[in-house]
């Protein structure tokens, strides 16, 4: 498969900064109903894509935990129950994530995903996304190693948690 030049990527990337900045939580009463409030990645392929630089992602690795960082600053203290967790996925960076927890019945069993189709297994103490792409941060860390299976593939992606994340695994 030919994906060519992803040409412009530095326009993309200044534009996916600027649709990050603009998320804002604690807004759509829809999502809180139901539990949880969730911010996909804003931006098209392009980040995904074999050619994009290892710089770029790391730059948008950076600001995804940026953003976290400022949600959980701008949490509200009146809500009975709230989490804010991000993570990052490897390969799949389109795949990450933030996640405002609402309901801590939803919260304490999103953290099981073992069984069916889908598996979570920790990834092993030591190994580190933040020390791979070399940023920090104070929010927590935790690696997960997530395998889908279904009777036609396998796909494995490694999932990077930052914030709230539950404690005991």
């Amino acid at each position: 498969m030919f994906y060519g030049k992803s040409r412009g990527q530095r326009r993309k990337l200044k534009r996916l900064l600027k649709n990050i900045a603009d998320i804002e939580p604690y807004k759509n009463i829809d999502e809180i109903n139901r539990g949880f409030e969730h911010f996909h990645v804003p931006c098209s392929v392009w980040l995904d894509m074999p050619k994009t630089s290892s710089k770029i992602k790391t730059e948008f690795f950076k600001a995804w935990i940026r953003k976290t960082e400022e949600i959980l600053k701008a949490k509200p203290e009146d809500l009975q129950f709230c989490k804010v967790v991000c993570f990052l996925c490897t390969p799949d960076v389109l795949g990450s994530q933030i996640i405002i927890f609402y309901d801590q019945k939803y919260y304490d069993t999103f953290w099981n995903r073992h069984g069916g189709y889908q598996d979570w297994s920790r990834i092993p103490e030591g190994r580190s996304l933040m020390k791979e792409r070399n940023f920090e941060t104070e929010l927590k860390e935790f690696g997960f190693k997530e395998t889908l299976t279904d009777e036609d593939y396998t796909v494995v992606y490694h999932l990077w948690f930052y914030g709230e994340v539950k404690e005991g695994f």
